[in-house]
């Protein structure tokens, strides 16, 4: 018979059968034999001291002779069922060749935009590209592949026949250029065991290379390049790369105790780092074949299925606030959510095994962010007071206005200010009287502007409506601490007045439509 080969085993008096048995005895006393439609159950005898192991070289010596073992505990009695060992697809290296060159592109590129963006260029360059591909391609394919390598050399430990890891690549404007990688496990679990050391492996190993690579991320971003906070960066296909956010984990959270907290931006580096933090986590959420899926199935046996059925139950509930949770509880879905067993379910795991359990609980936990990546709501204020001084030179009435503009994001901006006249009234013959019409606009057209800018510098404009040049604007970073800006405006008109309502507003650079701006007036009374 050939190795792989399909269908049902005989149901009735064949060597076949009789060889099975044969292989099954050889590890353990077989009292009992049952043919089924699709397999064959033999009731055994089984020491738990040499269970493990000899099961482990049954389920070899099997699978070489197209068969796979299957080991049950049932009323207290140990029964081995064999089936036919299902056809599996030869090895395509050219497949994963390809994918990896196309992923280093994908990532390269992405690389060289993030790095563009970091320090503040107008256009790709080579240099991007060669800085793309060291602080951020690099890193990522290297915590990625480290992931997976864990898997196939566990794999390979335990004798199963794996896959080399599947890169996959994804163009902007997916902002980091890949949705990971993968190794393909084409036989089934062996034991609880395995399934537990291949299922943690990769997380573990890419966890343990997300650490120094984040924490040498920041220390370069405490030395970020200071980029004008009227620059927007590129955007591709509507993703802003100048004007994310990413979510900050438990974990990134205690990294970053180790930096000063007042950093501009992040070094392409250490979103490398922070990329691999975060896709370990979501890899170890406990449902069907992620990574998560096989270590706690390891853990506590088919209850799981219950977790599982939660887990996507709460990333439908946090697709509310992250879309990018609807994609992933479809793709879960599509994997399936029922973990299928090892094929060796009784022999338990051990304490060491639980210990480390916990710890791949905790590495979940304190990475998994609930709003991974996110565009800042352009939160802004902007308020006024004025004052009144005892003269303006050549001015029939004058005011001074103090504003107070506030960023209310976590981050960096530019602000352009302007302001207007918007109602004026005089005295006629003893009457309060609004101008209006020509009257109105001849008015507001002889207003002087001065504004004394919080660098120092002082603009001086004039007209009834007017805004700083583009070159002028207010930048106000928020990350440092201090996230107001103060300036002095000072309004003078040759002509007399009564009162004059002066409107001010504000528009901030690189805002998603319908943020980022804010507006305020104050009445200044002459008489």
């Amino acid at each position: 018979m050939a190795a792989g080969a399909g269908g049902p085993l005989p149901n009735s008096g064949n060597t076949e059968l009789e060889r099975i048995r044969t292989a099954v005895a050889a590890y353990f006393p077989v009292y009992e034999t049952r043919v089924g439609p699709q397999s064959l159950l033999l009731a055994v005898h089984a020491d738990p001291a040499t269970l493990a192991p000899r099961f482990d070289q049954l389920r070899r010596e099997l699978w070489d002779l197209g068969y796979v073992p299957l080991l049950r505990r049932q009323m207290g009695e140990d029964f081995i069922e064999v089936i036919r060992r299902p056809r599996t697809g030869r090895s395509r290296l050219w497949i994963n060749a390809l994918l990896l060159a196309g992923t280093f592109a994908t990532t390269v590129f992405a690389g060289a935009l993030i790095y563009l963006t970091y320090v503040g260029g107008a256009g790709l360059t080579s240099v991007d590209f060669v800085n793309g591909a060291i602080y951020f391609a690099a890193p990522v394919m290297a915590i990625l592949g480290l992931h997976e390598t864990a898997h196939y050399v566990m794999a390979r430990r335990r004798h199963l026949d794996a896959s080399l890891p599947y890169f996959v690549p994804v163009p902007p404007p997916f902002l980091f250029g890949t949705l990971g990688a993968f190794v393909s496990i084409r036989e089934p679990f062996p034991d609880k065991k395995a399934l537990f050391d291949i299922g943690a492996a990769g997380p573990l190993a890419g966890f343990a290379a997300s650490i120094p690579i984040a924490l040498a991320g920041l220390y370069l971003s405490i030395h970020a390049p200071v980029v004008p906070g009227n620059y927007c960066g590129p955007t591709i296909l509507g993703t802003s790369y100048g004007n994310l956010l990413i979510g900050a984990s438990f974990f990134w959270e205690f990294l970053s105790l180790f930096v000063p907290v007042t950093l501009v931006s992040l070094s392409p580096l250490a979103l490398a780092g922070w990329v691999g933090i975060f896709v370990t986590a979501i890899n170890l959420l406990p449902a069907g074949q992620l990574d998560g899926g096989h270590v706690f199935r390891a853990l506590f046996g088919d209850r799981t299925r219950y977790v599982s059925y939660a887990v996507v139950v709460m990333l439908f509930g946090l697709g509310l606030f992250y879309t990018g949770w609807l994609f992933f509880a479809i793709l879960v879905l599509l994997l399936g959510l029922r973990h299928p067993p090892p094929l060796n379910d009784v022999t338990p795991l051990g304490t060491p095994r639980y210990a480390l359990g916990a710890l791949v609980l905790a590495i979940l936990v304190s990475g998994f962010v609930i709003v991974p990546l996110s565009v800042p709501p352009g939160s802004v204020g902007l308020s006024a007071t004025v004052t009144y001084p005892s003269a303006h030179a050549g001015a029939g009435v004058a005011a001074d206005a103090m504003l107070v503009l506030t960023n209310g994001d976590p981050v960096l901006h530019g602000y352009q200010m302007s302001a207007a006249v918007t109602n004026v009234s005089v005295n006629e013959s003893g009457s309060t009287v609004y101008l209006t019409g020509a009257n109105f606009t001849a008015w507001a057209a002889n207003s002087s502007w001065s504004w004394h800018l919080p660098d120092g510098s002082v603009v001086n404009l004039t007209g009834g409506s007017v805004s700083l040049p583009a070159a002028e604007f207010i930048s106000v970073n928020a990350s440092t601490g201090h996230n107001t800006a103060s300036l002095l405006v000072e309004f003078s008109n040759p002509e007399s007045a009564l009162a004059a309502v002066l409107a001010f507003s504000t528009s901030q650079y690189c805002a998603s439509s319908g943020t980022g701006t804010a507006s305020t007036s104050v009445t200044a009374e002459f008489a």
